[in-house]
Formats: C-alpha cells, sequence, structure tokens
C-alpha cells in the first residue's frame, strides 16, 4: 500500500482520455472493485462523455505538447494527491513511458507496461518481429517501402504506428498499394489470414509469476472497435497467451489479436494497454483493472470464472451537459 495514504482512505485515481471507450470503460471497472476509489478523470474534450462518471475531472492539452502536459499533470499530482494514474491512450502511454522517472519522484505508479513491450507492440512491424524472433506463428509483413510481389492479393496495409484497427486497408492490386505509398510516410503490407468470422482478441494478464488470460470471438464495427464478443474457452488460445506474456515479461495487461486459421491461432497484432473490451472482461470475471491495482497493493490475485459462455453487444448512449 502506498505508505502516503492513510489506512481507510480511498486511492485516488487519474485515468486519462475519459471520452474515448477505454477510459469510459475502465471508469466502470474501478467502480465495479473492492477498492471504491475517488476518481479523477481528464480528457482533451471538456465535454467528454466520462466526465459525468468520475468525481473531479479536468481538460487536459494534448499529450503531444510534452512540457505542457507535464505541467498540466504535475499541478493535478499536487493538488489531488493521486495514488495512481491510468493512462488510456497510446499518445499518453508513450508519454509516460518516456518520463517514468518523474513520476517515481512523485511517488505516483502509473499503470503501464514495461519500456520493451510498448515500444515493441506499438509499432506493428516490430510487433511481428518480436513473434516471429520467439518462435510464435505471424502474419508475412513487409514495409511498404519495400514491398513488390513477395504476397498474393488480396493484403492488409496499415500504419506502422497506430491505434488498433485505425487506416487499416484491403488492397486488392498493384494500383491500390501506389495509392498507399503516397498517403502513408510508414506502413506495412502484411498478408491476409484467416477471416473475420474467426478472429479472437485475447486479454492477457500476469503479475509477473501467474498468467490468466480470456478470450473472445468477435465482430467489429466499422470504426475497428469490437460489437459483438462471444465468450470462448480453448486450451491453445490460453497456451499462447501464456507464452507470449512470458516472451515480454508482463507485469500487468495487453491484449492480443488473433485469427484462426488451417494452421492454428496466428497473432497478428498485440496492444500495449489495456483495451476496448476491459468491460466485457471484467463482467465475465477477469479483472484485469483490479488486478493491475493488486499488484501494488500487494495483494493476492486469483481469477474466478463466473461463466464458461456468454455473449457481450457493445450499446450506444447519450450524454448532456448543462441542462437548465
Amino acid at each position: 500500500m502506498d505508505s502516503a495514504r492513510k489506512i481507510n482512505e480511498p486511492i485516488r485515481i487519474l485515468i486519462t482520455g475519459v471520452g474515448g471507450d477505454i477510459g469510459q470503460s475502465v471508469i466502470k471497472c474501478l467502480k465495479e472493485s473492492s477498492y471504491k476509489p475517488y476518481l479523477i478523470g481528464c480528457d482533451i474534450d471538456l465535454y467528454a462523455a466520462g466526465k459525468k462518471e468520475v468525481d473531479l475531472f479536468y481538460e487536459a492539452p494534448l499529450a503531444a505538447l510534452t512540457e505542457k502536459y507535464l505541467y498540466f499533470i504535475g499541478n493535478i499530482l499536487v493538488k489531488e494527491n493521486c495514488n495512481y494514474i491510468i493512462p488510456t491512450t497510446e499518445q499518453e502511454i508513450r508519454f509516460y513511458d518516456a518520463n517514468r522517472e518523474f513520476f517515481e519522484r512523485k511517488n505516483v505508479n502509473v499503470l503501464i507496461n514495461n519500456n520493451l513491450i510498448i515500444t515493441t507492440f506499438l509499432n506493428k512491424y516490430g510487433t511481428v518481429c518480436f513473434l516471429k524472433n520467439h518462435g510464435f506463428p505471424y502474419p508475412k509483413t513487409y514495409h511498404l517501402s519495400e514491398f513488390s510481389t513477395e504476397l498474393e492479393f488480396p493484403v492488409i496495409i496499415k500504419p506502422e504506428i497506430g491505434r488498433g484497427s485505425k487506416g487499416v486497408q484491403i488492397c486488392h492490386n498493384e494500383e491500390d498499394i501506389n495509392y498507399f505509398r503516397k498517403k502513408y510516410d510508414s506502413a506495412i503490407v502484411q498478408e491476409l489470414i484467416g477471416d473475420p468470422d474467426n478472429e479472437y482478441t485475447v486479454g492477457i494478464f500476469s503479475d509477473g509469476k501467474i498468467v490468466y488470460s480470456i478470450a473472445f470471438r468477435r465482430y467489429l464495427d466499422e470504426g475497428g472497435r469490437t460489437k459483438f464478443a462471444e465468450l470462448i474457452n480453448n486450451d491453445e488460445i490460453d497456451s499462447l497467451a501464456r507464452k507470449v506474456a512470458r516472451a515480454c515479461n508482463l507485469v500487468g495487461s495487453i491484449n492480443m489479436q488473433a485469427r484462426k486459421t488451417n494452421k492454428g491461432f496466428i497473432p497478428f497484432e498485440i496492444n500495449p494497454r489495456l483495451s476496448s473490451t476491459v468491460y466485457f472482461r471484467h463482467f465475465f470475471g477477469f479483472r484485469d483493472v483490479e488486478w493491475w491495482l493488486d499488484v501494488y497493493e500487494g495483494k493476492h490475485i486469483e481469477y474466478r470464472k463466473k461463466y464458461q459462455s456468454g455473449i457481450a453487444i457493445r450499446t450506444f448512449d447519450e450524454v448532456f451537459f448543462e441542462l437548465k
């Protein structure tokens, strides 16, 4: 437990990006956790949807404005005596990774993965190299600038650095490839593996010793987010998840995307952060937001499955401000 916190005093957690789907899901997980924390939220949008779900809200500058953002966060830490920070956007994760020593001096725990995980898995080509170098199955992948005729069409093209499915395109011919050569400064070309009906999202958590995983067969909406998720139990996926966690010395939570093929499950992307399905898995008993806090609080972690099967559907809602 943080020595600066009094016994029975609720932990104070700053959650960034509370206007996004991940930030809002993290809030729900924390509200249903055993901690019952005091929640401080921030977002670049003054009318962020998660603003009404936290105890206190701050409008944030862009994390890309490094000095301004550091000053902003430093002020919140002083004013609000935060014990934890949970970054939910990739830009912010990069920021906190680059400024670890600052937050260590402030005696604030930041829920991010180790530097190897962040730098490797935020780069889609780096992710494939990791899979290849550690003997995992992987899709054949090339830098767009070096790609010629190595793969049969159709192929997948995606920004080398980018969030989730944003910017992912299917190319059917050389004309498409030439178009994206002009559009993207840095992109990769990847073989198209499996099919959308056999795509899986896998939450993986480790406290450094024990590894837990949960898998859903999923369908994406037009924005690349999971809208339908079916809980599955599969020993092959679980074994793959455990091996990936150990290979990257995981202490915390990551999310692996894979497709099932006639050669088995092939991972094609790993997100070094909490994912948009974090509340889905929380509901099914996989409470990785709470477990990550447990690691710092010195508590025992045990995964107890609530359900053997089930389906989760993402819904949409409205939030209203300044009503008179």
